[in-house]
């Protein structure tokens, strides 16, 4: 694992296994947060230390192990794929926190996530790359507006298109500000994907005095938006009936301001 400034692979003690890479990715997931949850206090912090030496922590990073050798050519259909890289993007994301000791926000480890990786059926792959390369399509991102994967990288056959813009409810960066995640599963993963993208929305779009104010998400990720047929459809989509609903509806720009983005952990530490 290097420090510096190359990939922080996380996984590299790799360990055999014969379950489906959907298995695997939805028990890494689940094991990422039954050790969350038993390690959570009572006033909502996380103890990053008891978790660290915890059962539950030390299976999931036993389901990490298993990914090197996931048979990503079985993963059956879109819907499987989708689940499949959401489990092991929002389980990537954590485990590097945790790896990393970091006590407030990603932006302590420099390139946070462009360096933490895993080895995923004989591939290394970043944070970066499972969400702008794999999930989003191998869409262009960051101030250099660059792909993820150039046209000859073996790594651009896992690029799932079109983007489904639900997907930026599924997964977290790991912030304040972020969606709260779940385990997605091939056969729910539509319901799931609905619930997961009404609850965030209701939440974070807000009307005050005329004025739509909405998660910085819609603006970081408009293009995916406009791809599935335009920011303001899919808002009236998952909004509950009310008015800022009302207020989106058949605006060009549905969205006035947005909010600022709380970088600080999604998981308060508790020490």
């Amino acid at each position: 694992m290097s420090l510096l400034f190359g990939p922080i692979v996380l996984n590299d003690r790799a360990a055999g296994s014969d379950a489906p890479a959907s298995a695997v990715g939805e028990a890494l997931q689940r094991g990422v947060l039954s050790a969350i949850g038993a390690c959570t206090r009572p006033d909502g912090r996380l103890d990053y230390a008891a978790l660290r030496a915890s059962t539950e922590w030390a299976e999931a990073t036993a389901h990490a192990a298993a990914l090197p050798s996931a048979r990503l050519a079985e993963l059956d259909g879109r819907p499987a794929c989708l689940a499949f890289w959401i489990n092991v993007y929002n389980a990537l994301v954590f485990h590097g926190i945790v790896a990393l000791g970091i006590r407030r926000t990603v932006w302590e480890t420099r390139g946070f996530y462009r360096r933490v990786s895993y080895r995923v059926g004989g591939f290394v792959l970043s944070a970066d790359d499972i969400e702008h390369g794999i999930l989003r399509g191998n869409a262009r991102h960051g101030l250099l507006r660059r792909r993820p994967f150039a046209a000859r990288d073996p790594r651009l056959a896992l690029s799932i298109q079109p983007v489904d813009p639900r997907i930026h409810f599924a997964i977290t960066c790991g912030a304040q500000s972020c969606p709260p995640v779940g385990a997605y599963r091939a056969a729910a993963l539509d319901q799931q994907l609905d619930l997961a993208s009404r609850n965030f929305l209701n939440q974070e779009v807000t009307l005050d005095g005329g004025r739509v104010t909405c998660s910085k998400i819609l603006a970081w990720y408009r293009e995916d938006f406009e791809t599935a047929g335009g920011l303001g459809a899919f808002l009236s989509r998952y909004l509950d009936a009310g008015p800022a609903r009302e207020a989106v509806a058949g605006r060009r720009r549905p969205c006035d301001s947005y909010r600022a983005y709380d970088w600080a952990l999604q998981h308060e530490p508790a020490e």
